[in-house]
């Protein structure tokens, strides 16, 4: 089935090792996809500043459409917010205090994610404050986590090692009902809650849009991609993905990594059958 709508995560699946992508085939790209009426969305846990700083100058960015923030905020290139679903105060500052206090944990490195605005109690000097505003241009330093009133969509976790699945499973089994962690790739994870997710945020734009799932593309590498690959029509995971998508049968799987334009050249294939 031609695709009506297609999806990619940015860190780890679209973009390089340097955070950087093709940007005259993308351009190329979305003026044929335009041509076609394809819908190109970008789904990422990165926040919404980034995302516009990587697309915004591009001669289509207000074609796009931005489900950021694991899928807690969805904003067209044009800056009209289309959804956006906070965590409850109290929840959040919950999950903060047990993430510092819980052994299991490990002393992570944490960021709260608003919608214009990203806090870390980082001291604002320190080489790990400045890695993180790579991803969060607008990363600010608090003294206290729990004191930030702005309205948190996401939880950014993250620790000095790779694999995470055992403090994915130990925030789960404590806030069960309540928030939901999924692995993001480079070593972290990101809370949020139940139900809030890629896979949702797509499929409230497809009924926005009358596109089935059947009817939509997608791209991902890590955990919190598997719901959306497995909601799609197909589904594919690029060759550097995460075990839990490379051994998923729900999902298709690319030769090329991210490093070697797995998504572009995807897209280009999906393109030729217009």
């Amino acid at each position: 089935m031609r695709p009506r709508m297609i999806m990619t995560d940015l860190d780890g699946t679209f973009l390089d090792a340097n955070g950087r992508y093709d940007r005259a085939r993308l351009a190329d790209q979305l003026a044929e996809m335009a041509a076609h009426q394809i819908k190109f969305v970008v789904t990422t846990g990165d926040p919404l500043d980034h995302v516009i700083d990587l697309f915004g100058d591009l001669a289509l960015a207000r074609d796009l459409v931005y489900v950021v923030e694991d899928g807690a905020l969805t904003v067209t290139g044009s800056g009209e917010q289309l959804a956006c679903q906070p965590i409850p105060r109290d929840l959040w500052q919950s999950a903060v205090r047990w993430l510092r206090t819980a052994p299991v944990m490990e002393h992570p490195y944490l960021i709260a994610c608003g919608r214009d605005r990203a806090y870390a109690d980082l001291p604002a000097d320190s080489d790990r404050f400045h890695q993180s505003q790579v991803f969060y241009p607008q990363l600010t330093s608090v003294a206290d986590l729990t004191a930030v009133v702005d309205p948190i969509l996401k939880l950014d976790v993250t620790w000095l090692q790779a694999d995470v699945t055992s403090f994915v499973v130990a925030f789960n089994d404590r806030f069960e009902g309540d928030l939901v962690a999924t692995s993001s790739g480079l070593g972290g994870l990101n809370v949020s809650l139940p139900g809030v997710n890629k896979a949702s945020a797509v499929a409230e734009l497809g009924r926005r849009w009358d596109i089935t799932p059947a009817e939509m593309v997608a791209f991902g590498d890590s955990g919190n991609d598997l719901a959306m690959l497995r909601l799609v029509g197909q589904g594919f995971a690029v060759a550097n993905a995460a075990a839990e998508l490379i051994n998923d049968s729900e999902i298709q799987q690319l030769p090329r990594t991210n490093q070697q334009g797995a998504v572009s050249a995807a897209i280009d294939s999906l393109l030729e059958q217009f």
